[in-house]
């Protein structure tokens, strides 16, 4: 797909290969269906491979491709250009016309055509909805939300949520141009099924009164399909007005084969997909049992500088700034030491007892953090997103992200989240008086209030079966390792009371 900006950007365009689309194809077994009289689409065509591929398949399986056939086979898709090459390269290839009729150019989403077919092919864009362009996002904001598949309007409307477009284009197209009981099978990232948060409200499965059954899924882990995106990514067949059931067969490369696994939720029914060996795996999977935590002891990701760690990190605490806004900052060695120290600190110039960044007048009272903000302003005004604009506009330009006054209380369990395999959370406390502050998205932790709170959830944290369930995720050594999203699913958030806090405090 391509966008209609005046700088023509791809809009999460990732070229099929044909010998993939052939691949797929063959997996399909939608060739047969097709010579028998089903209609076949590609709901978002590029330039066609697909319908290349599906002529390229029966040809080789010694089937005539005639005229009636050609007339079954359909093509929609959003960039003119894209279908004036199709047409020309199938003429060249095969030395015959494709049907002009046969070719919508539609936007799938915001001009559907409304025209049903027996069977879906093809691989949609796969781009996060925070990196579409401006123009289009707000175009799609209400078509996401009318549609259930975000269960955060609020950060969809302030246009950074993490759903992936893929999901609004394959629920419209289910829903739209797939006859009842049809059947579809696309490329697809395989984060709509096994990451947590933003692809929830898609793993319902539904858009409407229309259901969609994921039937079966390939996991790619060895061969690059794709060379140009490093997500992980696999195909998934699909069928209409079918309720989903679990396991799901998810058959996973290996060594140039298929080894074959199975696939379901754990817990919630719009749980990311574990995947294990078996299906009496599932059976005797045992409850997670949730750990009753305080409403206050969400899981966080660690501060987020957007870009700028020059200004607010160093390898030796500024003596020029004064220290009561300086932090020591976790490093990976932190997590080998009995006794961490710190390697990084961290500038924060925020109140601690609300987790607000200072405002101007309270700069101010301090000469030397105003005159070293200032001298960094150019920089940090420099700085993207949408949450953090907020802050710019309010004057408060020195403000970063995931900062909150959990970030200041006197204990934190942490562990790392990024690029791991082992869930090993640990205690930190403060240094000189100041917390240990966490690493962005590298690390995630549970503010605590006590030492005795700490050590008592840790405890539980340990003997929990997180790291097992995160494993069946199959995203060890992967970004999404541990992140705070999926930690949460093992907890169950409890008010707070004077009293109990009290107590802590004690």
């Amino acid at each position: 797909m391509r966008s209609s900006s005046s700088n023509d950007k791809l809009v999460g365009a990732v070229m099929t290969p044909l010998r993939w689309a052939k691949w797929l194809v063959r997996e399909s077994g939608f060739v047969s269906k097709w010579v028998q009289g089903a209609t076949i689409c590609d709901p978002t065509a590029g330039r066609g491979v697909f319908a290349h591929a599906l002529v390229d398949v029966a040809s080789e399986d010694g089937m005539d491709v005639d005229d009636k056939m050609l007339s079954r086979l359909f093509l929609i898709e959003r960039e003119p250009e894209f279908l004036r090459e199709f047409h020309e390269s199938f003429q060249f290839k095969y030395k015959r016309t494709f049907p002009k009729q046969n070719t919508v150019c539609a936007d799938i989403v915001l001009e559907n055509p409304g025209r049903k077919f027996d069977l879906l092919v093809g691989n949609p864009p796969w781009v996060n909805f925070n990196d579409l362009p401006q123009a289009y996002k707000e175009q799609l904001k209400s078509v996401f939300i009318a549609n259930g598949l975000v269960d955060d309007n609020q950060l969809l409307l302030l246009g950074c949520a993490r759903v992936d477009f893929s999901a609004l284009v394959l629920a419209v197209a289910m829903k739209n141009n797939l006859e009842v009981h049809g059947e579809g099978i696309f490329f697809l990232p395989l984060s709509l099924f096994q990451n947590d948060g933003a692809h929830s409200g898609f793993r319902r499965y539904s858009i409407g009164d229309t259901t969609f059954r994921p039937a079966e899924i390939w996991a790619f882990t060895e061969t690059k399909v794709f060379p140009e995106v490093a997500t992980r990514f696999g195909a998934v067949r699909f069928e209409r007005d079918a309720v989903a059931s679990y396991p799901i067969p998810y058959r996973i490369e290996s060594g140039g084969g298929w080894v074959k696994r199975f696939a379901a939720p754990v817990g919630d029914s719009n749980a990311p997909l574990a995947v294990l060996d078996s299906e009496l795996e599932f059976e005797q999977m045992p409850v997670p049992v949730l750990i009753d935590v305080r409403e206050g002891q969400k899981p966080r990701q660690g501060v987020n500088t957007c870009g700028t760690n020059s200004v607010f990190i160093f390898n030796h605490a500024p003596k020029d700034v004064p220290q009561e806004f300086v932090f020591p900052l976790i490093t990976k060695e932190c997590f080998d030491e009995s006794r961490p120290k710190p390697r990084k600190h961290i500038l924060l110039p925020y109140e601690k007892r609300t987790g607000r960044p200072l405002d101007e007048a309270a700069l101010e009272r301090h000469p030397s953090l105003a005159a070293y903000f200032l001298s960094q302003k150019n920089q940090l005004l420099a700085r993207k997103g949408t949450m953090l604009n907020t802050w710019i506009k309010r004057g408060m330009w020195w403000a970063c992200l995931g900062v909150g006054e959990y970030c200041f209380t006197p204990f934190k369990v942490v562990w790392e989240a990024y690029g791991k395999s082992n869930f090993r959370p640990r205690i930190f406390g403060c240094v000189d008086g100041q917390p240990w502050q966490a690493n962005q998205a590298m690390q995630a932790f549970i503010p605590c209030s006590s030492l005795a709170e700490a050590e008592d959830l840790l405890e539980r944290l340990e003997n929990s079966n997180i790291e097992s369930y995160l494993k069946s995720l199959s995203v060890e050594g992967t970004c999404n390792w541990a992140q705070p999203g999926r930690i949460k699913r093992f907890l169950q958030f409890v008010p707070e009371t004077k009293e109990a806090m009290l107590e802590l405090q004690l």
